[in-house]
């Protein structure tokens, strides 16, 4: 009898243990799920942080890099005022230069050795002939139907008047999906080239290059300008004679502009051509830890030497 008791006595007992072991159990796994969940989101608040931080870094290392080329731009035109050409300073591609914790990387193109789209209308807003049969010439050569440069002189210019047969103002881009109006203004980046009838990703990939979007009335600088584009000046010059041209150059530029292209294309286009640029692309890469910041900066260099943004992006073109 005693014996049976005192089991029945016990057996609350251990089940009591058994519900206080459980019960502690339960306590240190719900602690250690918290200590882990606090641990976690103090790891990712300091790698915000530190992200944050390299952000930062990067943005004023890649506004130094922009003023540095503008002191290299501007060093250059006392130095070389009447040419630039391939083999000045500002045409180097950096090295990798080393900062706290990463590095810089960039490379400065002349956009004045490109076409610039702006150009295919005047100051009045009318197209313009000439650049117009340039841009067909250059549309030709890289295997572009040349009567898309309708629709892009279409969404340039402020009339409603579609040109014939691949203009396209509103009435033609309202039928697209998302519907939009065409610009009837200036181009302010060469990829807006996607949005006009007839340019699509393939096409774009091909022509981007070779083109720009700069103020209008800019003059082509033939002394950086590829063999495409010397090909586009004259229906006088095939590939092959734009390939000489280039090759005569070298990495110095022509002697003399109106000597080397006279003949060569017609007397209106001889005023356009120069050998000086005021218009340069920055782009640039800074890299500090695991964070990565790409510039693409249209710097404009004035006659005082003083050389000014005119449109900056992060990260795409």
């Amino acid at each position: 009898m005693a014996t049976r008791r005192n089991q029945q006595l016990s057996a609350p007992c251990s089940r009591q243990r058994g519900v206080a072991l459980l019960t502690a159990i339960l306590v240190v796994a719900v602690g250690t799920l918290l200590a882990t969940n606090l641990l976690w989101l103090s790891t990712l608040d300091q790698q915000r942080a530190a992200s944050s931080m390299a952000a930062d870094q990067g943005l004023q290392y890649a506004l130094g890099a922009e003023a540095w080329v503008g002191d290299i731009l501007r060093q250059d035109l006392e130095d070389s005022p009447d040419s630039d050409h391939r083999g000045e300073y500002w045409a180097e591609e950096i090295d990798p230069l080393p900062i706290e914790g990463g590095f810089i990387v960039g490379v400065v193109i002349d956009l004045q050795g490109r076409f610039n789209l702006n150009n295919l209308v005047n100051l009045q807003g009318e197209e313009d002939e000439i650049m117009v049969a340039q841009f067909s010439r250059l549309l030709t050569l890289l295997e572009i139907d040349p009567q898309i440069a309708g629709a892009v002189v279409d969404w340039l210019d402020p009339d409603s008047e579609p040109r014939f047969p691949y203009g396209g103002e509103d009435d033609a881009y309202s039928r697209t999906d998302p519907q939009y109006l065409v610009a009837n203004n200036m181009i302010t980046s060469p990829s807006e080239l996607m949005a006009i009838n007839g340019f699509d990703a393939e096409s774009y990939a091909r022509i981007a290059p070779y083109v720009t979007a700069l103020p209008n009335g800019t003059l082509l600088n033939v002394n950086t300008a590829s063999d495409y584009v010397l090909a586009s000046l004259s229906d006088e010059i095939d590939l092959n004679t734009a390939i000489s041209l280039v090759e005569e150059r070298a990495d110095m530029g022509f002697a003399s502009v109106q000597t080397t292209f006279q003949g060569l294309v017609s007397e209106e286009m001889l005023p356009r051509l120069d050998g000086v640029t005021d218009h340069f692309l920055l782009r640039g890469q800074v890299t500090i830890g695991q964070t990565t910041l790409r510039i693409r900066s249209v710097l404009q260099r004035h006659s005082s030497g003083f050389t000014r943004t005119l449109f900056r992006s992060f990260g795409v073109e």
